[in-house]
């Protein structure tokens, strides 16, 4: 059984996006596991491809980016040795987290720079210089629900780290997915949804830096076939496509026919 889906929110209730932040406590900062080597190979592969614009920093970053840098050292893991210019950049390579650099200004908490080689379909030139309303601007309900909730967080944030993670269901189990499929995600069929949709969650965490106004924000992607996630919570699951309202199911990547499908694994 994969430990991290016992995390997944499976509430039929309340708002579809909720912020369900906690304090870290004992859990371990940065997740390393046995997909290690892999994921650290795709990430310098990606770094020498320009076009996949994995990596991109604001002036004006690099002493937050050695901390960042000091971070993952202090934290055991062993940096990779790829010549960077940038050390936000040398600790992105390093681990299998993406890490996204946020400062404090007079317009709001700004995303200044990351090192984002495994995007959950987002951009990073259409994000950096923003802040967090705009960021998360596509977001459906997150202006009416949670702008100013997270932005006050932010703000009264304390020096305990914090996590939180959400989570999605594609077709498409690759982990660099900067964009959304021109068309829509192809439908799969219900007997084949347990190979070939995919559970795709971000483990995120955030953590204040000791140099003012500026925080690391950390994204973690873990995947696994949908089939791991009925045989882990299958009840539980089950309630969830059957009852929890459309706006659950879009956030979660799933329209209406895709829903349909699954739902016959249960009703048939």
């Amino acid at each position: 059984m994969i430990d991290w889906l016992e995390e997944i929110n499976l509430e039929t209730t309340g708002p579809a996006i909720s912020m369900g932040v906690r304090k870290l406590g004992g859990r371990p900062w940065l997740v390393t596991d046995d997909c290690m080597v892999e994921e650290l190979a795709l990430k310098a592969e990606l770094s020498k491809d320009k076009s996949r614009e994995v990596f991109l920093a604001y002036e004006g970053t690099q002493d937050a980016g050695d901390i960042v840098l000091s971070l993952i050292q202090k934290s055991g893991i062993q940096l990779t040795g790829m010549d960077c210019n940038h050390p936000l950049e040398k600790a992105g390579l390093s681990v299998q987290e993406d890490l996204c650099l946020m400062q404090r200004t007079a317009g709001g908490w700004i995303l200044k720079g990351a090192s984002l080689s495994f995007p959950s379909r987002w951009q990073l030139h259409k994000k950096i210089g923003k802040n967090l309303s705009s960021i998360h601007g596509p977001v459906e309900g997150y202006e009416k629900n949670l702008s100013k909730k997270v932005d006050n967080f932010f703000d009264r944030m304390g020096d305990e780290p914090v996590w939180r993670r959400n989570w999605f269901i594609h077709p498409d189990n690759s982990l660099h997915q900067p964009q959304r499929p021109l068309n829509g995600d192809p439908i799969i069929k219900f007997n084949q949804i347990g190979e070939k949709l995919f559970v795709r969650s971000e483990r995120q965490t955030l953590k204040l830096l000791d140099i003012p106004g500026w925080m690391l924000f950390t994204i973690r992607v873990q995947r696994t076939p949908l089939k791991n996630l009925l045989l882990a919570r299958q009840e539980e699951f089950k309630k969830w496509i059957l009852e929890a309202p459309e706006t659950h199911h879009d956030h979660k990547g799933l329209v209406a026919e895709q829903v349909d499908e699954i739902q016959k694994v249960f009703v048939n």
